[in-house]
């Protein structure tokens, strides 16, 4: 399927690793401009050379997003090589598990900064351009936090960082999508389910099995009856999703929720 966007320019946060890097390198294979942002050096070059690899297009910016002062350099490093923003890719870095005992006033307040007031100053950076051309897509990586929180009992695991703060992000995209529709701007979220995205993926469930005193590979068999699907996500799996929701194709879907969890969420929410 020819989606529509060649040639648009695609700036992917947290796009060097796990999700953000499945989505930039999608986008670059249907033929975006793909500005890739994270702070790390190393892994923000081998992305590029991989989506340069399949014939894409692709830069590099260096970034720590809980800087807002960097979102308005994005936008102008990526509008000095290949143009204003089309398409805005957003992906926080998640909340730890953990209870609401566990976390001070500085944690909820970094959590926030990231999920909900860095989500603000990316879309404050990227919506003029867009609504310039009358054309754009902002994506969020939400979570299933933002309609029903996460339950102990249910999942094994406290959430309270997401509980508190996905559902703020989840109303700043739903208003967005209606303050940025009449530009022709679409914003969307994808809350992913369990998705392996490596070494990220294994820290974080080692924490969750910590919490509750299972080794790793208990506490993930557990999890694992929990899916229909019977195993979990890949990061492709998310990509193929952000890039149609990219799409000429896709542009009367806006201010929706697109869960892609295998069917878990319906078995314990």
């Amino acid at each position: 399927m020819d989606l529509g966007i060649a040639g648009k320019v695609a700036v992917v946060t947290g796009g060097s690793h796990g999700i953000g890097r499945a989505i930039s390198e999608e986008l670059g294979r249907n033929g975006c401009r793909v500005v890739v942002v994270a702070r790390g050096q190393a892994q923000l070059d081998d992305t590029v050379r991989a989506i340069e690899a399949e014939g894409g297009e692709a830069m590099a910016v260096s970034a720590d997003l809980l800087d807002f002062a960097s979102y308005p350099r994005i936008v102008a490093e990526a509008s000095a090589k290949f143009g204003t923003p089309d398409i805005a890719i957003y992906s926080p870095v998640a909340p730890p598990p953990g209870s609401f005992d566990d976390f001070t006033d500085e944690d909820f307040d970094k959590s926030y900064s990231s999920v909900v007031k860095g989500f603000a100053h990316f879309a404050r950076a990227m919506a003029p351009g867009m609504k310039d051309k009358r054309w754009g897509r902002i994506i969020t990586i939400g979570s299933g936090c933002a309609k029903v929180p996460a339950r102990y009992s249910s999942l094994h695991f406290h959430y309270a960082l997401a509980n508190t703060n996905r559902p703020a992000a989840l109303g700043l995209s739903r208003t967005l999508a209606d303050e940025l529709g009449p530009f022709g701007i679409t914003v969307n979220t994808i809350p992913p389910g369990f998705i392996d995205t490596g070494e990220n993926y294994a820290a974080f469930f080692q924490a969750c099995a910590d919490e509750v005193g299972q080794n790793y590979e208990e506490f993930m068999a557990n999890e694992l009856k929990r899916i229909p699907l019977n195993r979990f996500g890949t990061p492709d799996e998310i990509s193929g999703l952000a890039a149609f929701l990219c799409s000429r194709q896709a542009g009367y879907i806006t201010g929706q929720y697109i869960v892609v969890d295998g069917g878990h969420m319906e078995t314990y929410w």
